[in-house]
Protein backbone atom coordinates (compact mmCIF):
# COMPACT_ATOMS: atom_id res chain seq x y z
CA UNK A 1 0.00 0.00 0.00
CA UNK A 2 1.53 3.42 -1.17
CA UNK A 3 1.47 5.90 1.92
CA UNK A 4 -0.82 8.82 1.74
CA UNK A 5 -0.02 12.25 1.62
CA UNK A 6 -1.43 15.44 3.78
CA UNK A 7 -2.84 17.13 0.21
CA UNK A 8 -5.30 13.62 -0.63
CA UNK A 9 -6.45 13.90 2.93
CA UNK A 10 -7.36 17.12 2.87
CA UNK A 11 -9.45 16.80 -0.47
CA UNK A 12 -11.10 13.44 1.10
CA UNK A 13 -12.07 15.80 4.43
CA UNK A 14 -13.41 18.80 2.32
CA UNK A 15 -15.52 16.39 0.25
CA UNK A 16 -16.46 14.52 3.29
CA UNK A 17 -17.74 17.98 4.66
CA UNK A 18 -19.45 19.15 1.77
CA UNK A 19 -21.10 16.10 -0.17
CA UNK A 20 -19.33 18.24 -3.19
CA UNK A 21 -16.71 18.24 -5.68
CA UNK A 22 -17.24 21.16 -6.31
CA UNK A 23 -17.80 22.48 -2.98
CA UNK A 24 -14.50 20.83 -2.00
CA UNK A 25 -12.97 22.58 -4.82
CA UNK A 26 -14.11 26.20 -3.59
CA UNK A 27 -12.85 24.97 0.00
CA UNK A 28 -9.13 24.41 -0.92
CA UNK A 29 -8.93 27.14 -3.65
CA UNK A 30 -8.47 24.22 -6.52
CA UNK A 31 -10.04 23.01 -9.44
CA UNK A 32 -12.62 20.19 -9.54
CA UNK A 33 -10.53 17.59 -11.71
CA UNK A 34 -7.52 18.58 -8.96
CA UNK A 35 -9.57 17.53 -5.85
CA UNK A 36 -10.88 14.59 -8.45
CA UNK A 37 -7.34 13.56 -8.76
CA UNK A 38 -6.70 13.64 -4.82
CA UNK A 39 -9.68 11.19 -4.48
CA UNK A 40 -8.48 9.00 -6.77
CA UNK A 41 -4.84 8.96 -5.48
CA UNK A 42 -5.89 8.21 -1.93
CA UNK A 43 -8.68 5.13 -2.80
CA UNK A 44 -5.54 3.61 -5.14
CA UNK A 45 -3.66 4.19 -1.62
CA UNK A 46 -5.72 2.68 0.91
CA UNK A 47 -6.74 -0.23 -1.76
CA UNK A 48 -11.05 0.21 -1.12
CA UNK A 49 -13.67 2.91 -3.16
CA UNK A 50 -14.39 6.08 -0.74
CA UNK A 51 -17.23 7.22 -2.69
CA UNK A 52 -20.17 5.85 -4.93
CA UNK A 53 -22.53 7.59 -7.32
CA UNK A 54 -26.10 6.73 -6.69
CA UNK A 55 -28.66 8.82 -8.59
CA UNK A 56 -26.50 11.24 -9.20
CA UNK A 57 -25.54 12.28 -5.32
CA UNK A 58 -22.16 11.49 -3.92
CA UNK A 59 -22.19 8.82 -1.11
CA UNK A 60 -19.49 7.91 1.10
CA UNK A 61 -18.91 4.18 1.46
CA UNK A 62 -19.11 2.39 5.06
CA UNK A 63 -15.43 2.61 4.48
CA UNK A 64 -15.10 6.20 4.16
CA UNK A 65 -17.30 6.92 6.96
CA UNK A 66 -14.93 4.68 9.22
CA UNK A 67 -11.87 6.49 7.84
CA UNK A 68 -13.09 9.82 8.51
CA UNK A 69 -13.49 9.20 12.01
CA UNK A 70 -9.86 8.75 12.26
CA UNK A 71 -8.90 11.42 9.70
CA UNK A 72 -10.90 14.16 12.02
CA UNK A 73 -9.33 12.71 15.54
CA UNK A 74 -6.34 12.86 14.18
CA UNK A 75 -5.56 14.75 11.13
CA UNK A 76 -2.11 15.81 11.73
CA UNK A 77 -1.13 11.95 12.38
CA UNK A 78 -0.41 10.68 8.86
CA UNK A 79 1.43 7.45 10.26
CA UNK A 80 -2.20 6.92 12.41
CA UNK A 81 -3.96 7.96 9.41
CA UNK A 82 -2.55 4.81 7.73
CA UNK A 83 -2.91 2.55 10.06
CA UNK A 84 -6.07 2.68 10.06
CA UNK A 85 -6.74 2.44 5.99
CA UNK A 86 -4.43 -0.73 6.70
CA UNK A 87 -7.09 -2.11 9.45
CA UNK A 88 -10.14 -1.40 7.02
CA UNK A 89 -8.75 -2.94 4.14
CA UNK A 90 -7.51 -6.37 6.33
CA UNK A 91 -11.45 -6.32 7.59
CA UNK A 92 -9.94 -5.55 11.28
CA UNK A 93 -12.40 -3.07 11.97
CA UNK A 94 -15.88 -1.47 11.47
CA UNK A 95 -18.81 -2.81 12.38
CA UNK A 96 -21.89 -5.75 11.34
CA UNK A 97 -25.89 -5.75 12.65
CA UNK A 98 -27.07 -8.65 10.96
CA UNK A 99 -31.16 -9.49 11.04
CA UNK A 100 -32.33 -12.90 10.38
CA UNK A 101 -35.18 -15.10 10.65
CA UNK A 102 -34.68 -18.10 13.01
CA UNK A 103 -34.46 -21.04 10.33
CA UNK A 104 -30.91 -19.34 10.19
CA UNK A 105 -30.46 -17.34 13.50
CA UNK A 106 -31.03 -20.27 15.68
CA UNK A 107 -28.12 -22.50 15.45
CA UNK A 108 -26.61 -21.97 11.67
CA UNK A 109 -25.44 -17.73 12.23
CA UNK A 110 -24.22 -17.84 15.63
CA UNK A 111 -21.36 -20.72 14.27
CA UNK A 112 -20.47 -18.36 11.31
CA UNK A 113 -20.63 -15.18 13.30
CA UNK A 114 -18.11 -16.80 15.59
CA UNK A 115 -15.58 -17.74 13.29
CA UNK A 116 -16.50 -14.19 11.56
CA UNK A 117 -14.61 -12.61 14.36
CA UNK A 118 -12.14 -14.97 15.44
CA UNK A 119 -8.62 -12.66 14.89
CA UNK A 120 -11.04 -9.52 14.45
CA UNK A 121 -10.41 -7.97 17.97
CA UNK A 122 -11.81 -4.58 16.44
CA UNK A 123 -14.70 -5.35 14.55
CA UNK A 124 -17.75 -5.65 16.23
CA UNK A 125 -21.07 -7.51 15.06
CA UNK A 126 -24.87 -7.67 16.22
CA UNK A 127 -27.60 -10.57 15.67
CA UNK A 128 -31.28 -9.56 15.46
CA UNK A 129 -33.75 -13.04 15.37
CA UNK A 130 -37.03 -11.75 14.10
CA UNK A 131 -39.47 -13.19 11.57
CA UNK A 132 -38.86 -12.34 7.83
CA UNK A 133 -41.42 -9.69 7.72
CA UNK A 134 -39.55 -7.83 10.48
CA UNK A 135 -35.97 -8.56 8.81
CA UNK A 136 -37.24 -7.02 5.86
CA UNK A 137 -38.33 -4.12 7.89
CA UNK A 138 -35.86 -3.47 10.14
CA UNK A 139 -33.33 -3.31 6.62
CA UNK A 140 -35.60 -1.18 4.71
CA UNK A 141 -35.30 0.92 7.68
CA UNK A 142 -31.77 0.75 7.75
CA UNK A 143 -31.59 -0.53 11.51
CA UNK A 144 -29.76 -3.23 10.22
CA UNK A 145 -26.52 -3.60 7.36
CA UNK A 146 -28.04 -7.22 6.22
CA UNK A 147 -30.93 -9.64 6.98
CA UNK A 148 -31.69 -13.14 5.96
CA UNK A 149 -34.98 -13.99 5.60
CA UNK A 150 -37.56 -16.50 3.68
CA UNK A 151 -39.15 -15.50 0.52
CA UNK A 152 -41.60 -12.58 0.94
CA UNK A 153 -43.04 -9.35 -0.78
CA UNK A 154 -40.09 -7.07 0.50
CA UNK A 155 -41.49 -3.91 -0.76
CA UNK A 156 -39.59 -0.70 -1.07
CA UNK A 157 -36.30 -0.14 0.32
CA UNK A 158 -35.24 -3.54 -0.20
CA UNK A 159 -32.17 -5.24 -2.29
CA UNK A 160 -32.82 -8.93 -2.44
CA UNK A 161 -30.84 -12.07 -3.46
CA UNK A 162 -31.84 -15.55 -3.70
CA UNK A 163 -29.03 -17.63 -1.55
CA UNK A 164 -30.66 -21.15 -1.11
CA UNK A 165 -34.02 -22.93 -2.98
CA UNK A 166 -34.20 -26.25 -0.95
CA UNK A 167 -37.25 -28.68 -0.11
CA UNK A 168 -38.05 -29.57 3.63
CA UNK A 169 -37.19 -32.32 5.12
CA UNK A 170 -38.78 -34.48 7.76
CA UNK A 171 -37.03 -34.97 10.73
CA UNK A 172 -37.42 -38.11 13.02
CA UNK A 173 -36.53 -39.52 16.42
CA UNK A 174 -33.94 -42.56 16.66
CA UNK A 175 -35.68 -45.57 16.88
CA UNK A 176 -39.19 -44.33 14.93
CA UNK A 177 -41.40 -46.57 12.91
CA UNK A 178 -40.33 -44.38 9.66
CA UNK A 179 -36.60 -44.48 10.45
CA UNK A 180 -35.78 -47.68 7.93
CA UNK A 181 -37.43 -45.85 5.07
CA UNK A 182 -34.92 -43.85 3.19
CA UNK A 183 -37.44 -41.56 1.80
CA UNK A 184 -40.60 -40.18 3.79
CA UNK A 185 -43.93 -39.91 1.82
CA UNK A 186 -46.70 -37.69 2.60
CA UNK A 187 -48.90 -40.68 3.21
CA UNK A 188 -46.03 -41.82 5.70
CA UNK A 189 -47.94 -38.82 8.02
CA UNK A 190 -51.39 -40.86 8.20
CA UNK A 191 -52.33 -41.57 11.72
CA UNK A 192 -48.59 -40.11 12.69
CA UNK A 193 -48.20 -38.09 16.30
CA UNK A 194 -46.21 -34.86 14.27
CA UNK A 195 -45.38 -31.60 15.99
CA UNK A 196 -47.12 -28.94 14.35
CA UNK A 197 -44.60 -25.60 13.29
CA UNK A 198 -47.36 -23.18 13.08
CA UNK A 199 -48.21 -20.30 10.87
CA UNK A 200 -45.03 -17.78 12.02
CA UNK A 201 -43.28 -19.31 9.18
CA UNK A 202 -44.83 -18.23 5.68
CA UNK A 203 -43.53 -21.67 3.80
CA UNK A 204 -45.03 -23.47 6.67
CA UNK A 205 -48.19 -22.15 7.02
CA UNK A 206 -49.97 -24.22 3.96
CA UNK A 207 -48.99 -27.63 5.54
CA UNK A 208 -52.27 -28.15 7.24
CA UNK A 209 -53.75 -27.63 4.21
CA UNK A 210 -51.05 -29.59 1.97
CA UNK A 211 -52.02 -32.47 4.33
CA UNK A 212 -56.14 -32.34 4.01
CA UNK A 213 -55.32 -31.80 -0.06
CA UNK A 214 -53.33 -34.97 -0.01
CA UNK A 215 -56.17 -36.63 2.68
CA UNK A 216 -53.86 -36.95 5.19
CA UNK A 217 -54.84 -37.40 8.88
CA UNK A 218 -51.97 -35.98 11.04
CA UNK A 219 -52.32 -36.14 15.06
CA UNK A 220 -50.56 -32.82 15.63
CA UNK A 221 -50.58 -33.05 19.22
CA UNK A 222 -48.25 -30.33 19.93
CA UNK A 223 -48.01 -26.91 18.05
CA UNK A 224 -44.91 -24.51 18.03
CA UNK A 225 -43.94 -21.64 16.12
CA UNK A 226 -40.09 -22.27 15.37
CA UNK A 227 -38.34 -24.61 13.14
CA UNK A 228 -36.00 -25.00 16.11
CA UNK A 229 -38.52 -25.73 18.40
CA UNK A 230 -39.74 -28.47 16.37
CA UNK A 231 -36.50 -30.16 16.08
CA UNK A 232 -36.37 -30.38 20.00
CA UNK A 233 -39.20 -32.00 20.43
CA UNK A 234 -38.52 -34.13 17.96
CA UNK A 235 -35.24 -34.87 19.87
CA UNK A 236 -37.41 -35.53 22.76
CA UNK A 237 -39.39 -38.32 21.14
CA UNK A 238 -43.03 -35.97 21.24
CA UNK A 239 -43.62 -37.29 17.21
CA UNK A 240 -42.29 -36.39 13.93
CA UNK A 241 -41.70 -32.91 11.91
CA UNK A 242 -41.44 -31.05 8.87
CA UNK A 243 -38.92 -27.82 8.93
CA UNK A 244 -36.04 -26.46 6.63
CA UNK A 245 -32.98 -28.36 6.21
CA UNK A 246 -30.48 -26.34 7.80
CA UNK A 247 -32.07 -26.02 11.17
CA UNK A 248 -32.41 -29.83 10.61
CA UNK A 249 -28.63 -30.19 9.95
CA UNK A 250 -27.91 -28.56 13.12
CA UNK A 251 -29.85 -30.51 15.07
CA UNK A 252 -28.63 -34.03 13.09
CA UNK A 253 -25.93 -34.84 15.65
CA UNK A 254 -28.64 -34.59 18.02
CA UNK A 255 -30.53 -37.88 18.11
CA UNK A 256 -32.83 -37.32 15.48
CA UNK A 257 -32.73 -38.73 11.29
CA UNK A 258 -33.09 -36.80 9.06
CA UNK A 259 -35.11 -37.86 5.86
CA UNK A 260 -36.19 -36.24 2.20
CA UNK A 261 -40.01 -35.95 1.87
CA UNK A 262 -42.03 -36.40 -0.62
CA UNK A 263 -44.05 -34.77 -2.68
CA UNK A 264 -41.23 -31.71 -2.13
CA UNK A 265 -41.80 -28.55 -0.86
CA UNK A 266 -39.94 -25.64 -1.26
CA UNK A 267 -38.54 -23.38 0.79
CA UNK A 268 -35.98 -19.97 -0.13
CA UNK A 269 -33.33 -18.55 1.79
CA UNK A 270 -32.38 -14.97 0.80
CA UNK A 271 -29.92 -12.39 1.99
CA UNK A 272 -31.72 -8.50 1.45
CA UNK A 273 -29.81 -5.24 1.77
CA UNK A 274 -30.82 -1.72 2.63
CA UNK A 275 -31.31 -0.61 -1.08
CA UNK A 276 -29.34 2.32 -2.97
CA UNK A 277 -26.84 2.19 -0.13
CA UNK A 278 -23.19 0.89 -0.88
CA UNK A 279 -22.22 -2.22 0.94
CA UNK A 280 -19.01 -2.38 3.33
CA UNK A 281 -16.08 -5.07 2.40
CA UNK A 282 -16.80 -6.35 5.52
CA UNK A 283 -20.35 -7.14 5.16
CA UNK A 284 -19.39 -8.42 1.59
CA UNK A 285 -17.15 -11.04 2.60
CA UNK A 286 -19.21 -12.31 5.58
CA UNK A 287 -22.26 -12.61 3.19
CA UNK A 288 -19.94 -14.79 0.83
CA UNK A 289 -18.46 -17.18 3.48
CA UNK A 290 -22.33 -17.89 3.92
CA UNK A 291 -23.54 -17.92 0.36
CA UNK A 292 -20.92 -20.38 -0.34
CA UNK A 293 -21.35 -22.71 2.68
CA UNK A 294 -24.99 -22.70 1.75
CA UNK A 295 -24.46 -24.60 -1.36
CA UNK A 296 -23.56 -27.71 0.13
CA UNK A 297 -27.13 -28.12 0.37
CA UNK A 298 -28.19 -28.04 -3.06
CA UNK A 299 -25.31 -30.98 -3.98
CA UNK A 300 -27.00 -33.69 -1.85
CA UNK A 301 -29.97 -34.27 0.62
CA UNK A 302 -29.34 -34.53 4.36
CA UNK A 303 -29.39 -38.50 5.52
Amino acid sequence: MRNINLRQLEAFRAVMMTRSITRASELLFVSQPAVTRLINDLESSVAFPLFQRIKKRLHPTPEAHAFYEEVERSFAGLNKINLAAREIRDFRSGSLSIAALPALGLGYLPKFISQFAEGKPEISLSLNIRNSQKVSEMVAAQRVDVGFCESIDFGDGVEAELLLQVNLVCILPRGHALASKERIEATDFNGETCIGSGNSQLTYSDLDGFFEEKGVKRKVQIDTQLSATVADFVVAGAGIGIIDPVTADCYSQRGILVRPFNPPIAFKYYVIFPENRPKSRLMEQFVDMIRQDLQRFTVAEIV
